[in-house]
């Protein structure tokens, strides 16, 4: 309540909601008494966020811009070369060279892309390519539009006309284009760029479902829906089993697509970054899951390469992508390659940030299980979990899954010294990943550049795979922390991690539950089988306490098992638990 002095008549109990364009406005009113069980009811109506391909989860390598197929694959080799963890790597625009901006390699400089994407293949690695809705007039795909009436033109670029993604044949012709040039030769999946649609001014004109002006919001929706409905019917066990694309907009029920937004063209500074931290916590209250970012900001500085302050903003950027359901590295006009910044940064990325993402794949990927499997949010606002009044305002910290409190460090503090932040801790205590120290309420906490800021809750188990170079990895050893003082439970799920077969019941899960008042850890039997499953695996198993299993890296085991599928109970009672 209040006086609004520019206007008084202004009710703050009360939302009122106008289109001067539309003909008719339908509401509807999801409830619940949790805020997962609203965003359950809002997927109901819009769709099911599907689970995303395993490596869609590890680390993507982009920058603006590759320019030759032998740069592309001096970067991949690159990572390979320094143990650099990576599973995609992003062919941005421009690659079309003089044939006009469309979907066509230029072959001048990318002679053989087919050779390419299966060098990058042996490489465990993936390929996107950058693909645009707006197409030059001396390309075949603009003619092939123009011909058949599907483009809406742009008024203020004659040469850049945007096809008309209303009408279900122009959906079918740009698919086609698409599929020629990218994902007939092995292309994993798209980066569907502009998708507002940019510089479109002339939204009023007609599409085939009528006037732009009511219908322009949808563009990145009927956009992707096209790309999708194709690979599902031409790739149904190949690209197109599990969909990925990248989007610069989305609109209601695009997670059904399988389409990522990204936050867009973003400026490398400290308040850039803390706004991306308060972005990425309101996004998936929208009830769509996965987004992703251009770590490190698109436009930096000129000298990213030297410059102190940056390389602190850009590692600080890295380790709060690691908490993010796309992790991914983007800049314009720069190498963004982390060994581009010196071997100091580039070993601090590697550990903090990219290490880090890979060995916590088990958790991530059982998470992200659970978005589609039960409507879950995997990047969560502390009101998710802790809907007390203290934690709906908290624009600088989240959960990311059901035991990781992220509170990124978004200033940039001192060079060589630790950066101190105030943290709001929710109801319970929670122990420092780095250092097994505890702590609750509202307190000061400082992190190393070296160190990710984030904590796990007292009470949790986390577990945790190998230092690994890409998911398609087959190593199955797993380390499982233990944070006590509680009961708790986590269900590790497993499944060939490419094909929609665990759809059909094709995948495993194991329970893991620590009960507190006997110290015992019981590992269940495995539920459930698929091809390639693991027969048998070490576990390390460790309990937290100050100064062990600590760090990113696995230390010392408290008791280590080789586990085979049947049930296990390890028991900690001569350990010191506290």
């Amino acid at each position: 309540a209040g006086l609004y002095v520019q206007g008084p008549d202004h009710d703050s109990g009360r939302t009122t909601l106008r289109s001067s364009l539309a003909e008719a406005i339908d509401y509807y009113f999801v409830k619940g008494p949790r805020m997962d069980d609203v965003i359950a009811g809002y997927r109901s109506i819009t769709g099911v966020a599907p689970l995303y391909g395993k490596y869609a989860f590890g680390f993507w390598q982009c920058r603006e811009h590759y320019a030759s197929q032998a740069e592309l694959l001096e970067a991949a080799h690159g990572f390979r070369d320094r143990s650099i963890p990576v599973d995609a790597i992003v062919q941005d625009w421009l690659y079309w060279g003089d044939l006009g901006w469309g979907p066509e390699w230029d072959l001048t400089r990318y002679p053989d892309p087919a050779g390419m994407v299966q060098v990058l293949k042996t490489l465990d690695m993936k390929l996107m390519v950058s693909v645009w809705g707006k197409f030059d007039n001396k390309t075949a795909i603009f003619k092939a539009m123009k011909t058949a009436g599907m483009v809406l033109g742009n008024t203020n670029q004659t040469n850049n006309n945007w096809y008309d993604a209303w009408n279900p044949n122009a959906q079918t012709l740009y698919y086609e284009f698409c599929n020629k040039a990218h994902f007939a030769i092995g292309v994993e999946s798209l980066w569907l760029d502009a998708t507002e649609p940019e510089g479109l001014p002339n939204i009023d004109q007609e599409t085939f479902l009528g006037s732009g002006n009511q219908l322009m919001n949808t563009f990145s929706l009927e956009t992707t829906s096209g790309i999708a409905n194709g690979l599902r019917k031409d790739y149904p066990t190949a690209q197109g089993a599990r969909v990925f694309s990248l989007t610069r907009s989305s609109f209601a029920g695009q997670q059904k697509t399988g389409a990522a937004l990204w936050t867009g063209d973003t400026t490398a500074s400290w308040d850039m970054l803390r706004r991306q931290v308060a972005s990425s916590i309101n996004y998936p209250m929208s009830g769509i899951p996965y987004w992703a970012q251009d770590i490190g900001g698109f436009f930096r500085p000129k000298d990213q390469y030297t410059s102190d302050d940056y390389r602190r903003l850009m590692i600080r950027w890295f380790q709060f992508g690691v908490f993010t359901p796309i992790f991914r590295v983007h800049g314009a006009g720069t190498h963004t390659e982390i060994w581009n910044f010196g071997n100091t940064t580039m070993d601090i990325v590697n550990t903090s940030a990219i290490t880090l993402r890979y060995r916590l794949l088990p958790y991530v990927y059982s998470g992200f299980w659970r978005v589609e499997a039960e409507a879950y949010t995997m990047q969560r606002a502390l009101a998710f979990d802790f809907p007390e009044e203290a934690s709906l305002g908290i624009a600088d910290a989240y959960m990311f899954g059901p035991s990781l409190l992220v509170t990124p460090i978004v200033s940039a503090g001192d060079s060589g010294k630790a950066t101190t932040r105030q943290i709001y801790f929710p109801q319970g205590s929670w122990i420092n990943f780095h250092t097994g120290e505890a702590y609750g309420g509202m307190q000061n906490v400082s992190f190393t550049l070296q160190q990710a800021p984030f904590f796990c809750q007292k009470g949790s188990l986390l577990v945790l795979g190998p230092s690994i170079q890409s998911t398609s990895d087959p190593n199955p050893d797993l380390e499982v922390r233990i944070y006590p003082g509680a009961d708790s439970t986590f269900e590790l799920f497993e499944d060939d991690g490419s094909s929609t077969k665990y759809r059909e019941g094709s995948y495993s899960t194991i329970v893991f539950a620590w009960q507190d008042s006997t110290q015992t850890l019981r590992i269940s039997s495995r539920k459930g089988a698929y091809p390639g499953m693991p027969q048998a695996r070490r576990i390390c198993t460790v309990v937290v306490s100050p100064g062990h299993g600590v760090g990113v890296f696995q230390g010392t085991c408290d008791r280590q098992v080789t586990y085979a599928g049947e049930e296990i109970a390890i028991e900690f009672q001569s350990l010191d638990v506290v």
